[in-house]
């Protein structure tokens, strides 16, 4: 017997399933997956880091233990919030697996079907698929080259009730723009006006290349309306599957309630190797060797962009994290764009609107290949499009 409401999940989810077919499929290059280069990960730091504290550890490492996680990574996470001008004790962050199950806790802690949650449009695919569960009604807020349109957002707030806010503002996934200071700010005072709680996700803060970095929204939040979310997965490996969330401690506490009855908490073995690892290493200069490469690669994508593609496509021009985006002129859909691409794939925008859904948008990832995948790749790109362009003009 099927699932209630299981076709309208799959259907609703199915931007998150292509990002993962498409990121795997052989003899093409890859432009689809938020992947960081695998040869950057840093191996033989992480499994000195495994072997060490297995060999050290106290036999209750592989007992059960606080919901909320590691108490001395939970600790080095305080001391790192408080550089970002957040005041954090250690009760007030829960590790999660990945940041992935943070999005979906905090659904399934606050969300009813109806309720009202405001996104990104564009925004991040695994999001909505977390989101679509709890069947919310949304409100897609167009995205601005300085973040969300907030004069749409509080037009929003204004007229309907909205509980939930989801924003990206580092290198927003999929657009790579970044939220200024001031919307930062008039953010969290509007979800302290209307009692709404944003959701800040920020996997890719450290990976900027350019520009200065900006504190979060959870910086200026004076009532406890933000929840911020972090993770280890794009500056470590995404296979440690450990994120973590920063919130209230009674949103903390009633996360930890229901995480319970998901999986009852991360695994001991892998949240006490990563703190053997920052203990033993500089995280710093791990960031940095990132920081380098994936601005290498970036600059070479914009470039070869600019060289490749039709003057009638438009494209991002980010300052850090993974993804660059791409507008085609309005007549071409890049989902039929991709079915007709033999040797590079990339993601289709309109699964990342959960209303609009425009179709001439596409997301392209530059950290996961290699600098001739990035060059080869765009020129077989700007190929496919100036062919669909041609057939469409005639």
């Amino acid at each position: 017997m099927l699932p209630k409401n299981a076709f309208r999940n799959s259907q609703k989810s199915s931007g998150l399933a292509d990002l993962f077919s498409l990121s795997d499929q052989a003899n093409t290059i890859s432009f689809s997956g938020g992947y960081p280069d695998a040869a950057l990960f840093p191996k033989k730091e992480l499994q000195k880091a495994f072997q060490k504290r297995l060999t050290t550890a106290a036999p209750d490492l592989f007992q059960y233990r606080s919901v909320l996680g590691d108490l001395n990574l939970r600790q080095k996470l305080a001391n790192y919030a408080q550089s970002l001008q957040i005041e954090c004790s250690t009760e007030q962050i829960m590790f999660t697996q990945g940041g992935q199950q943070a999005i979906k806790l905090l659904a399934s802690l606050f969300l009813n079907a109806g309720d009202g949650l405001a996104v990104e449009g564009p925004t991040y695919v695994g999001a909505i698929a977390a989101f679509n569960e709890y069947q919310p009604t949304y409100y897609e807020i167009p995205m601005e080259a300085d973040g969300m349109n907030l004069d749409v957002l509080e037009e929003q707030l204004q007229t309907n009730q909205i509980k939930l806010i989801y924003t990206i503002p580092n290198f927003q996934n999929p657009t790579g723009y970044c939220m200024s200071i001031a919307k930062r700010k008039r953010l969290a005072q509007l979800a302290a006006d209307y009692n709404a709680l944003v959701i800040e996700d920020d996997p890719y803060r450290e990976l900027r290349y350019a520009g200065q970095a900006m504190p979060p929204i959870k910086a200026f939040d004076k009532t406890g309306n933000v929840a911020l979310i972090g993770s280890f997965s794009k500056i470590l490996s995404p296979a440690l599957r450990t994120g973590w969330v920063i919130a209230k401690r009674s949103i903390i506490n009633d996360l930890a309630n229901l995480r319970l009855a998901f999986d009852c908490q991360s695994p001991n073995v892998v949240l006490e190797a990563i703190d053997q690892y920052l203990t033993d290493n500089s995280l710093t200069d791990h960031i940095q060797q990132l920081r380098r490469s994936y601005q290498q690669k970036l600059a070479t994508m914009l470039a070869c962009l600019q060289k490749y593609l039709p003057d009638e496509c438009h494209f991002s021009k980010p300052q850090g994290g993974f993804f660059v985006w791409v507008t085609l002129p309005a007549g071409l859909d890049a989902q039929k764009l991709l079915q007709l691409s033999k040797k590079v794939t990339f993601l289709p925008g309109s699964s990342m609107f959960v209303n609009s859904h425009e179709e001439n948008h596409l997301r392209l990832n530059f950290t996961g290949v290699s600098l001739d995948e990035i060059q080869y790749g765009c020129q077989e790109l700007g190929n496919l499009m100036r062919t669909a362009l041609l057939t469409v003009q005639n």
